[in-house]
């Protein structure tokens, strides 16, 4: 409502200043304003003149200026009524509208011009035209003293049109109790206007006129109240009733008449809460406090901050209204929601006057809230000095605790009030006392960073390297807080930089930790030590803490200052360990093997003699028989062999005849005797017995050659697990991995997840369609179907090995005949880099799938473990196969066959 009375009075304004600016002479034109000559004509009252423009200037009739606004506007501004009749005799638009949606009929209304009202609605103007804000004429002749305005109006009205509503849902009835006119509320009611009709905000007519600053307001709150009494107690939309507004202006007079009545709700709530007494409390109005309490207002009632109205009175120091509310005998101090009274309100606020009020009432200065806080705590924390100081005066206990036992000096040091905590110690508070955690005054001012109260306290005396029960300094919180000179204070106090806690904490600790790069140097700089650890389990140090909160500059300072992280030092003293362990274990050994050592020495020297002795015999041994063979042959040399006789060499040729004559004879038997079979011999050997013996020497060739196979094939087993080995490794290493992943990287760039996707899985199709392929494939092989297929081709090398199973292991496998007729797609050269089974060499694939294992059961030889297939290379022997003759080359393979068995290849591969 206040909003809209400033706009219409912004409207009033506007046109005294458009009056005062428009006293033009003659013809003059304002080109700033846009004002054509004819305006200037119509708000200056020139008719002559206006009439010679009407003649030869008739197209600016009804021209607007920068606000729409046309020459008959003027002339209603301007109370011009012969230039208006003119104009309007002349053709103007009667209810032509300016940019603001108002006609002429609007502005004269606005204006209280009645001649002019009267002349506009005889030339047909409508009253009914709203304007931009949906107030039509009727609305803006409310806003004036006289009545008259408003009864030519409601002459032209209709049934039912009397509580037309604006945009706001405002009738012609709000408007006029908002201005306090009396005579258009009661033309208004009297023509049965509704008195309940709420608007945008829920106010009814009652409500604006409570809150009007006219002074016949009061009149028109008793009219409105006489015509409907039942709405006094209406709330609007905040839950405010009409007192609440007359309490919220200060208006005695409504209060009054409001309150007379036995109806009036004297404690009604409003959505927060809050009574009217609430209002005159928080705004001072003591006459009002008295008028409410004297009709039985409930003073104790708490808003939705848990507070009364006493409490609101104290805070802001209204001590007249205070002592209203203490004279009456049966209002109490009530606590708030968190047990604060009144009084304590008043301690916090440093309201000194209310504070007087109170102790001269004898409250009780010693009452605590819900956390045991005094009046004298709350005025400490405010950092009241003089309400501390008229406390004490007024006897409070200047040492009294809470329940966390802090002192009013705790509160004071905590928040660095430094005057206050001057009054308390010089009125004989406590220095050294500690808290319900171990903590002091200190601990409290230096968590805040307050140096100079540090410098008070330590110079009362107390200790700067104070614990807690945690076992934590002054210093170590300050250092928390980085509060660099607060920490000067306190180490050039004598503080220990390196003091810790009960968890091995330092100061340096917490001011890496929270990344205080002044902090962190300025303990550097007293010499504290770099390497604290914790006493916890990670024995972290500063280091540490400063790394894992990405501290950089704070890491790098302490990393120039020789500080270590915790691996670091355990990796120094696993070095210093191992050291001494090795020490201790050489010293241990020597010890526990020194006799023995000692007999080794013995057994050394012992060998070390019988050695010299063994070179010293065999040097003499080796004479003796250097003599001895020099002897020999000089006894050689002297010794003549006597002469053999004739008779003699005779005998010795017949002797050595016969010697000859015996061998040949025994060569010949030996070459004899190996014609002879043995089998042949006697008739106990039958034709089975042969044939027996026959399969039986085959038999034992298969063993043989199959113990030879599965020997192979477990060298090729364990070759096959080592390079599988070897290529994992290889992969691990840097440098493959590496390239292995961009190559992947790139494809996948370069061809599209899709397509990659989709080649894997028709990969993986391919290699299942070849099982069922090689599978079926026997049947194939005879005819014309044998000719279509190529020497190399996987499905002829796969029926070789077939038929070479069948000749080792003498069985068929039947296999029904069937055509694939899909072509196989060509293998993407890129899918070498994919470290897949699906991607591995074709033969590896094959293999595992195991297409020519029998499925059914059928075979009692071939098993899984027996699965690798032998297939023959005649690449390596320089021949060639053609399907021509690849039913002799199958029936013509031979395991035994020696002179073919390089062409024969056990892991698949050519030689």
């Amino acid at each position: 409502m206040a909003a809209e009375t400033a706009s219409h009075a912004g409207g009033g304004n506007m046109a005294k200043g458009m009056d005062s600016n428009m006293n033009l002479d003659g013809g003059a034109v304002n080109s700033n304003n846009q004002i054509t000559e004819m305006h200037a004509a119509a708000v200056n009252g020139d008719k002559p003149g206006l009439a010679k423009l009407l003649v030869s200037n008739a197209k600016h009739l009804d021209a607007g200026d920068v606000f729409g606004r046309t020459p008959l506007m003027f002339c209603v501004l301007a109370d011009r009524l012969d230039c208006a009749d003119l104009l309007l005799k002349a053709g103007a638009q009667v209810n032509k509208k300016d940019k603001g949606g108002r006609t002429a009929l609007h502005w004269a209304s606005h204006k209280g011009n009645f001649r002019c009202m009267k002349l506009l609605l005889s030339k047909g103007a409508n009253w009914k035209e709203k304007d931009n804000e949906g107030q039509t004429a009727m609305h803006l002749s409310t806003r004036h003293k006289s009545p008259k305005c408003l009864a030519l109006i409601m002459k032209q009205l209709e049934p039912g049109e009397i509580d037309d509503q604006d945009k706001n849902k405002r009738t012609a009835l709000h408007w006029s109790a908002s201005y306090g006119n009396l005579e258009h509320i009661r033309m208004l009611i009297k023509q049965n206007s509704n008195i309940g009709i709420p608007d945008i905000e829920g106010k009814t007519p009652l409500h604006w006129a409570a809150s009007s600053k006219d002074a016949s307001a009061v009149n028109c709150v008793r009219l409105i109240l006489e015509t409907a009494p039942s709405v006094i107690n209406w709330q609007d939309y905040e839950g405010r009733t009409a007192l609440h507004l007359a309490v919220a202006d200060g208006n005695e007079a409504v209060v009054d008449a409001l309150t007379s009545l036995a109806k009036c709700n004297v404690s009604a709530l409003d959505n927060m809460f809050r009574t009217p007494l609430h209002w005159a409390a928080v705004l001072g109005h003591s006459r009002i406090v008295d008028v409410l309490l004297t009709k039985k207002a409930e003073y104790s009632s708490s808003d939705s901050n848990g507070a009364t109205p006493l409490h609101y009175a104290a805070q802001n120091n209204f001590a007249a209204t205070v002592e209203v509310f203490l004279s009456h005998k049966a209002v109490t101090d009530e606590p708030d929601v968190e047990g604060r009274t009144a009084f304590m309100w008043a301690c916090g606020k440093g309201a000194n006057d209310v504070i007087k009020a109170f102790v001269k009432s004898r409250t009780d200065l010693h009452l605590v809230d819900k956390n045991g806080g005094s009046a004298l705590h709350a005025a400490a924390l405010s950092g009241h000095a003089a309400s501390v100081k008229l406390l004490l005066e007024s006897g409070s206990q200047i040492n009294t605790i809470d329940l966390l036992k802090h002192t009013p000096l705790f509160r004071a040091c905590e928040m660095g009030h430094t005057d206050v905590v001057h009054v308390l110690i010089d009125k004989g508070a406590k220095v050294e006392v500690t808290d319900q955690d171990g903590r002091s005054p200190l601990h409290w001012a230096a968590l805040g960073g307050h140096a100079y109260i540090c410098q008070t306290l330590i110079k009362y005396g107390i200790d700067p390297n104070v614990r807690d029960h945690s076992g934590r300094c002054p210093l170590q919180c300050a250092a928390y807080g980085g509060f660099v000179n607060c920490m000067s204070v306190l180490i050039e106090s004598k503080a220990d930089p390196d003091s810790q806690d009960n968890e091995g904490m330092c100061a340096l600790h917490w001011a890496a930790s929270k990344g205080h790069l002044d902090a962190v140097k300025l303990l550097i700089e007293y010499k504290a030590f770099p390497n604290h650890m914790e006493f916890t389990e990670d024995r972290y140090t500063p280091l540490d803490y400063a790394l894992m909160g990405e501290h950089t500059e704070v890491s790098q300072y302490l990393l120039e200052q020789g500080a270590l992280s915790i691996t670091g030092i355990q990796n120094i003293a696993a070095s210093k360990i191992q050291s001494s362990f090795r020490g201790f274990r050489v010293r241990r050994t020597f010890l526990e093997r020194k006799k023995l050592l000692f007999k080794h020495e013995q057994l050394r020297k012992d060998a070390a003699k019988k050695k010299a002795e063994e070179e010293y015999k065999k040097s003499f041994d080796q004479r003796n028989k250097k003599e001895v063979s020099e002897r020999l042959k000089v006894e050689k040399l002297l010794f003549v062999e006597p002469k053999k006789t004739k008779e003699q060499l005779a005998e010795e040729e017949r002797k050595k005849l016969e010697a000859q004559q015996r061998a040949e004879e025994a060569e010949r038997l030996k070459e004899k005797q190996p014609k002879i079979h043995r089998r042949k011999k006697g008739p106990q050997y039958t034709e089975e017995e042969m044939k027996a013996m026959q399969m039986k020497e085959n038999r034992e060739i298969v063993a043989t050659e199959r113990e030879r196979l599965n020997e192979f094939r477990s060298r090729q087993h364990a070759a096959h697990v080592i390079q599988r080995s070897w290529k994992l490794y290889k992969f691990r290493t840097k440098g493959i991995l590496k390239t292995a992943s961009e190559a992947i990287k790139d494809k996948r760039l370069e061809l599209g997840e899709d397509n990659w996707k989709r080649e894997i899985a028709a990969l993986t199709i391919q290699l299942a369609w070849r099982k069922f392929y090689r599978k079926k494939l026997l049947k194939s092989l005879s005819g014309k179907n044998r000719k279509i297929i190529h020497m190399w081709d996987p499905n002829v090398i796969a029926a070789k090995q077939q038929k070479l199973l069948e000749q080792i292991y003498t069985e068929h496998i039947e296999a029904p005949e069937w055509h694939p007729k899909l072509h196989r797609p060509a293998r993407p050269s890129w899918f070498k880099y994919v470290p897949s089974a699906a991607a591995l060499s074709y033969n590896f694939a094959i293999d595992q799938y195991h297409p020519l294992v029998p499925r059914n059961g059928t075979s009692s030889h071939v098993s899984r473990h027996e699965d690798d297939r032998l297939r023959t290379s005649t690449r390596g022997s320089g021949g060639s196969w053609s399907p021509d003759n690849n039913t002799e080359d199958f029936q013509n393979m031979k395991l035994t066959d020696s002179q073919n068995a390089n062409n024969y290849s056990y892991n698949m591969y050519e030689h």
